[in-house]
């Protein structure tokens, strides 16, 4: 039987405006993929930065029941210092 428990979103950014919210927990049982927890169709995955446990991850990885995950939008710019 697979474990169920929540997983715990935190959302940074423009993120938690677009998702409702800077935390939110999502009721799973077994492993999930993350990209599977974010429900807004209009955001780039590829465009995020993504912490499991405070561990960079891609949008493929998989998350467990008690685990967090942090998830904010991808910093650029501003000017090189030469």
């Amino acid at each position: 039987m697979e474990e169920c428990g929540k997983v715990k979103l935190k959302l940074l950014g423009y993120l938690a405006e677009v998702m409702g919210g800077r935390e939110k927990e999502v009721e799973i049982c077994g492993e999930r993929r993350v990209a599977d927890l974010i429900n807004a169709p209009d955001i780039d995955l590829e465009e995020l930065v993504i912490l499991i446990n405070g561990r960079g991850a891609r949008p493929e990885a998989k998350v467990k029941p008690e685990d967090t995950v942090t998830i904010l939008p991808h910093i650029s710019g501003g000017d090189r210092l030469s």
